[in-house]
């Protein structure tokens, strides 16, 4: 930038000093023109390096996030797996009063909760860090997997899974992704406080998988369902139930860094119905048939 500056005022000076324009109407404009192209300049110089200053500022403050969350991670995990390991015992303590059994179980689901926020916030990192990595499996055998674990803990829910008695596989991540529909079928058992279905449809076509997981719950209204995927953001109507608001915006960045799509359709008072698109294996899409169309 400053070489162009310095050619278009060398070319003004030359112009000026020129005998052949000392009447040309035309020079004092292109002079005017030439100086305020240099203050243009200069101030492009200012914002370039206000930019660069800031990039590094960003950096910086990004590194030390990651180094902090890693922190309080490592250090929560202790006393965590501490806890958990004696609610254990105290599971297997035959002295123990029957009473105490529910207190026991409440203890430990806290304790799943807090390892599952550490997990998401360490997914936030890892989003950050890299993309997926890219290997086939089986969505179907994880999808049974976590409805069966949920389901011990979901008490007063009826959990039911369609579409998924035969392989689909799909190119990703297991592990980011086990943490969108957990994360999902989580949600669908907490914002349901009646119980109720939960159902999720598995479904193939064209070269995609779609699942889609139902509740009966509080839904939301459209104004919230709008911003549901924000960072931090919860519904107007989730005050008194547990969360940080950072679920549902990991599950969008990692099914978006996966090809896919996440969207959500619901209503105050008749639950919330979240559907997740994602790319099938190339090898595995003529092979798989569709398994169930959603209703």
């Amino acid at each position: 930038m400053r070489s162009q500056e310095q050619e278009l005022r060398q070319w003004a000076q030359r112009l000026a000093e020129d005998p052949a324009n000392a009447d040309n109407p035309l020079l004092a404009e292109f002079q005017q023109l030439a100086e305020r192209h240099g203050k243009l300049l200069r101030q492009f110089r200012k914002i370039a390096k206000i930019s660069d200053r800031l990039q590094t500022e960003t950096k910086e403050m990004a590194r030390q996030q990651r180094q902090f969350v890693l922190m309080v991670s490592h250090e929560f995990r202790t006393p965590l797996a501490i806890i958990d390991s004696a609610s254990q015992m105290l599971e297997l303590e035959p002295k123990l009063p029957a009473s105490a059994m529910p207190r026991v179980g409440k203890i430990r689901n806290a304790v799943q909760r807090m390892l599952h926020l550490i997990e998401r916030c360490l997914t936030d990192d890892r989003l950050g860090a890299a993309a997926a990595r890219p290997m086939a499996f089986d969505l179907a055998a994880m999808l049974s997997t976590l409805t069966d674990e949920v389901a011990v803990t979901a008490a007063g829910h009826r959990i039911e899974l369609h579409g998924a008695d035969r392989p689909v596989a799909i190119p990703g991540d297991r592990d980011l992704l086990s943490v969108v529909f957990s994360n999902l079928l989580e949600n669908a058992v907490k914002y349901s406080p009646n119980g109720g279905m939960i159902r999720l449809d598995l479904s193939t076509s064209e070269g995609q998988v779609t699942v889609q997981i139902a509740d009966q719950g509080i839904g939301v209204n459209a104004a919230d369902a709008a911003r549901l995927f924000d960072k931090y953001f919860r519904a107007s109507n989730a005050a008194g139930t547990t969360g940080a608001g950072l679920g549902l915006h990991l599950a969008r960045c990692i099914v978006e860094t996966h090809g896919g799509g996440i969207s959500v359709a619901s209503e105050p008072g008749r639950g919330s119905a979240f559907t997740v698109r994602l790319p099938l294996a190339p090898a595995a899409a003529p092979a798989v048939a569709v398994t169930e169309t959603l209703s």
